[in-house]
């Protein structure tokens, strides 16, 4: 049951972060920006906000194919259940696909409930084990999490090889506990940088060279951080990020050479000397340099769009809103890197079921169905989620959108250093404990050294079931 209950808490922060380094490139100038079409919001994507009450859940009953069929089905339908945790104009998107997916698979009539957020669909998941009331097929943050419980179908024994040649390492590693894959990628968005180029023209910056190294992302924060009318009071503050600040130092820590986890998997390692270094770099930028108010990612979001910060980092899965919401040129950038470059993937995977094998077997048609190239393409271009397969740089629709969005051909290009860490029981406790240290430190509560210690022993304490 221990297990059952560590699953709710992963899924209160859940983000997984950060694999081998890879070379640092010196990326390229951000080409000027065209904005996108009017698209789907993104749904918090890594904040670890405390479950709420889910909505009523939605149904999307099978629908009748839009051909009549020549001949009736040799078998009887198969009915399934989905339950998916993206909500606003994000969710109607994923309940589009179910409904086309009704439409041309007549014998397999999927039921889609909504579920709330992603602490939401893990708490009941937990309580549906108990109740033996699970469903087919569910969406999920840190879905491996679910691997040692002995109710799920692991995914690795039923993809292809071409499909595991096909789709990113990294979104394999993401869905992997140990060295099993036992869920499929889904919705998946990495960490960015969003900047104002309105804001950047007036500070004297290039709008079309964001920062590339942690120097720079200092230097540019200081040129944007102004006291506009004098009162010694800042007004516009050269860098800020979303409430999910866990996953931004988490990459800072990849960035610099340190790790989370120790090769074992017996403990986490980020109070080293490099995951150290990163939190003090975090620290500088509140309290030396002033470029970024201390506590206060929260409202963070709203500043951006208003004009009031220079600088945010986000998740591309915010691409539409954010350029949307604004009223002046949005530029996109990866990270700034320091000894290698890191985008940490976030999201949610697909889970499978055991139920009846022809339950399965209609699971697994439905989850290859929503993660296909095409449907992949389709939902990166409505909300931002990064396309997961390598065959879809020939999809006419994405080259289509890419030509159109620069910002968006910054995302793809970036997933070349999209990556995972593996998941472990502890994962949300350890982010709402480095989001904690965070705090410290903006604060000038503790050193950034005593403040990774105090995480790491926590977190380490649990582990060790003490």
């Amino acid at each position: 049951m221990k297990k059952l209950v560590l699953l709710s808490l992963v899924a209160l922060g859940v983000i997984a972060m950060a694999c081998a380094p890879a070379p640092t490139p010196a990326p390229t100038a951000a080409p000027p920006t065209v904005a996108p079409p009017t698209v789907a919001p993104k749904p918090t994507e890594a904040a670890a906000a405390k479950p709420t009450e889910a909505p009523k859940p939605t149904e999307v009953p099978a629908a009748k194919p839009t051909t009549a069929p020549t001949a009736a089905p040799t078998s009887a339908p198969v009915k399934i259940t989905f339950w998916y945790a993206l909500s606003g104009a994000t969710g109607q998107v994923v309940e589009a696909m179910v409904a086309k997916f009704n439409q041309t698979h007549p014998n397999i009539p999927v039921t889609v409930v909504f579920q709330g957020t992603y602490a939401d669909i893990a708490n009941k998941l937990v309580a549906a084990m108990t109740a033996k009331t699970l469903p087919d097929v569910a969406q999920m943050g840190g879905a491996p999490t679910m691997a040692e419980s002995g109710v799920i179908v692991p995914i690795g024994d039923l993809v292809s090889k071409q499909d595991l040649d096909d789709i990113y390492p990294g979104f394999w590693d993401y869905n992997k506990f140990g060295n099993q894959i036992v869920s499929m990628p889904f919705n998946n968005s990495i960490p960015i940088v969003y900047y104002n180029k309105d804001l950047f023209t007036a500070a004297g910056l290039d709008p079309n060279k964001p920062p590339t190294t942690w120097d720079e992302l200092a230097k540019m924060a200081q040129a944007l951080t102004k006291d506009t009318n004098n009162d010694g009071k800042i007004e516009q503050w050269g860098l800020n990020t979303n409430t999910d600040t866990h996953w931004y130092l988490t990459a800072m820590i990849m960035q610099n050479g340190g790790k989370i986890l120790s090769d074992d998997g017996k403990k986490v390692v980020y109070n080293s000397p490099e995951g150290v270094e990163a939190l003090q770099f975090w620290a500088d930028l509140v309290n030396k340099y002033k470029v970024m108010p201390a506590n206060q990612h929260a409202q963070a979001n709203a500043d951006f769009v208003a004009g009031k910060v220079g600088m945010i980092m986000r998740s591309s899965a915010s691409l539409a809103s954010v350029t949307t919401d604004a009223k002046f040129k949005v530029g996109a950038a990866p990270l700034p890197c320091k000894k290698t470059c890191s985008e940490p993937l976030g999201g949610a995977s697909f889970l499978i079921f055991k139920t009846t094998p022809e339950k399965q077997k209609a699971a697994w048609e439905f989850t290859q169905w929503m993660t296909n190239g095409d449907n992949t393409v389709d939902l990166f271009i409505k909300t931002g989620y990064v396309p997961l397969r390598k065959s879809v740089s020939d999809n006419a629709a994405l080259k289509d959108y890419l030509k159109s969005s620069p910002n968006a051909q910054i995302l793809v290009d970036s997933l070349k250093y999209s990556c995972a860490i593996p998941t472990f029981g502890e994962l949300g406790n350890s982010d709402e404990q480095l989001r904690l240290a965070i705090q410290k430190v903006e604060l000038a509560s503790a050193s950034a050294k005593d403040a990774m210690d105090a995480a790491a022993a926590l977190i380490n304490k649990n582990m060790a079931g003490q």
